[in-house]
């Protein structure tokens, strides 16, 4: 051979595997759909639920029958077009609002994440159209991280536009794109709870970590901005002029650096804490807010997918929603069986005087797995 043949057969050898790793790269950045078959999902049987008011702050949604009005929530399901645990997660979220026929569905963060997800943002609330079950909720820190993500805006955009979302951003003029409240009426029309929803956004950024004491222990994360809590606080006492004396629950993806405070005196009133707490790295003063309001008895979050526990602290609970997703860290990725994994749901019974009781659920209890 020629050394021009071989200068020849290096240079296409070389042209075969640019391309061989071009075409890998390109492959990664198309987009993956939610490998299931929505469009033959079957509607659940329930009460009747519908939505009587709305405003750009606020969905009302009165329950036709007598009884509790019935919350299932999710959290960390990270659909991220992964066919395996994508279809895993999907089916059981499925399975479980058929099982439990909740009145209203909440999804607590990181709910359609990676890149290129528009189609999976679509098909995810299709799943619950095909179901006709109402639903809302929060984003968390990883909607919208990713430069091939729809942003955080245009995933709400997409959400709201559907019939059983009540998802909305909010009133304009305040930090976030999912600042709004739920309120639960029951069949005679009297408020049986109010859920208010917050926006903690991703890492923090400049401005604010120039201006409050960051916590050095802390991963860098965000939480509710001033003027969010600025709108809870009002938005509180104007319900309270339609409602009178009501109750409510608080729900954003990142805990409040309350969570950590609580169980250094505190005993778990269920579950447990296998990882370290990553909450707000500052004190926002939204938990001040809380406990000044006197309205909010609960709040419920996400983002650590090892934590399942809930415990009271300055007589308001404080719980992390039960971890959904295959398709993220859990105990799985530490070597326990699937037996010990922590992925299911939260149940939540409001009754009309606004108390209500809740359930912790694991899949692997469910399915015996």
């Amino acid at each position: 051979m020629t050394k021009k043949k071989k200068i020849l057969l290096c240079c296409l050898a070389a042209v075969l595997v640019a391309a061989a790793v071009a075409g890998v790269i390109v492959c990664s950045k198309l987009p993956r759909a939610l490998n299931y078959p929505i469009k033959e999902i079957k509607p659940v049987e329930h009460g009747t639920v519908a939505i009587v008011s709305e405003s750009d702050d606020t969905v009302t949604l009165q329950k036709g029958d007598a009884g509790a009005f019935r919350v299932l929530m999710f959290t960390d399901q990270h659909l991220d077009g992964n066919n395996k645990t994508g279809y895993k997660t999907v089916e059981r979220m499925i399975d479980a609002i058929r099982n439990e026929q909740p009145d209203l569905v909440l999804v607590g963060g990181d709910n359609v994440t990676s890149g290129l997800n528009k189609k999976r943002a679509n098909q995810y609330a299709q799943i619950f159209e095909q179901l006709g079950v109402y639903w809302g909720g929060v984003l968390g820190n990883h909607e919208g991280d990713n430069p091939y993500s729809v942003s955080r805006s245009e995933m709400v955009d997409i959400f709201s536009s559907y019939a059983h979302c009540v998802m909305r951003k909010g009133p304009e003029g305040i930090d976030g794109d999912c600042n709004y409240a739920i309120r639960l009426l029951g069949s005679d029309g009297r408020q049986m709870q109010t859920i208010f929803c917050l926006d903690t956004f991703d890492e923090i950024g400049d401005d604010i970590r120039g201006s409050k004491t960051i916590f050095a222990d802390k991963s860098p994360y965000d939480g509710a901005h001033e003027n969010q809590i600025q709108w809870y606080r009002q938005k509180a006492a104007a319900l309270k002029e339609t409602d009178g004396d009501y109750k409510s629950i608080l729900l954003q993806h990142i805990p409040l650096p309350a969570f950590d405070k609580a169980i250094e005196t505190k005993p778990f009133l269920y579950g447990d804490k296998r990882e370290n707490i990553c909450s707000t790295c500052y004190e926002n003063g939204l938990f001040d807010a809380i406990k000044e309001t006197g309205v909010t008895q609960a709040v419920f979050s996400g983002h650590d997918h090892l934590n399942n526990f809930g415990v009271e602290y300055d007589g308001i609970l404080l719980s992390y929603i039960q971890p959904s997703g295959y398709g993220a860290y859990g105990l799985g990725r530490r070597g326990a069986p699937e037996s010990e994994w922590l992925q299911g749901y939260t149940v939540l019974d409001f009754l009309p005087d606004g108390t209500f009781s809740q359930r912790q659920a694991r899949y692997a209890e469910i399915y015996n797995d």
